[in-house]
């Protein structure tokens, strides 16, 4: 009878399953993500994932749930740094790319792999919370009156540009010299003039 775990120690080792997860994802691709693969990457037995995760489709939600939930911790941490909106929407954006880079495998599966489980309460609170992080250095900018912008909307324009550097950074297509906080803030810096108060006015 196997010998019954620690919920710490059960903790880590979805933890393991979610990285195996992540990995063979990126590294093969989404068919390669299967209990059977994640059980022979871990050395354990076939059915031994099913003790915590029923399918696949629960592994791939909980490595995006996870995921989102340090991705926005990190923003958050970076947007409450000292400094006026610029110097702290700089720090976000150094915090997404180095989350990118650290943690290559799960940022590629939680945005490039279909959402199984919309509905699953852990993943929507995560989902919502990212979403708060996106907008959140637009809204101080806006406080501070240094754009006129729907918060929301410009924030999720300057993440698009940013996911889109951080893509090709991460598939090397970047033009020699570039990485992707230095296109990014060429990128950004004309989404900030175009929202430059008064700056719609004739």
């Amino acid at each position: 009878m196997p010998k019954a775990l620690s919920e710490q120690d059960a903790e880590a080792f979805r933890e393991r399953i979610c990285q195996a997860a992540a990995r063979l994802f990126v590294e093969e691709g989404p068919a390669a993500v299967s209990m059977r693969r994640i059980a022979a990457e871990l050395g354990c037995g076939t059915m031994t994932p099913y003790r915590y995760f029923a399918s696949k489709e629960q592994i791939v939600t909980a490595v995006r749930t996870r995921g989102m939930h340090r991705f926005s911790e990190a923003l958050e941490r970076a947007l409450d740094t000292p400094g006026d909106g610029r110097v702290r929407s700089r720090a976000v954006r150094d915090a997404y790319i180095a989350f990118a880079r650290r943690e290559t495998a799960t940022y590629r599966l939680m945005f490039e792999y279909p959402e199984p489980h919309r509905e699953d309460p852990a993943y929507r609170e995560a989902h919502a919370r990212m979403w708060r992080t996106i907008a959140a250095h637009v809204e101080v900018l806006v406080a501070e009156g240094a754009v006129e912008a729907d918060a929301p909307l410009l924030g999720h324009q300057i993440w698009a540009a940013l996911h889109g550097a951080v893509m090709l950074e991460i598939a090397g297509l970047l033009p020699e010299g570039f990485d992707a906080a230095s296109l990014h803030t060429r990128t950004a810096g004309t989404l900030f003039e175009a929202a430059r108060p008064g700056r719609g006015q004739a």
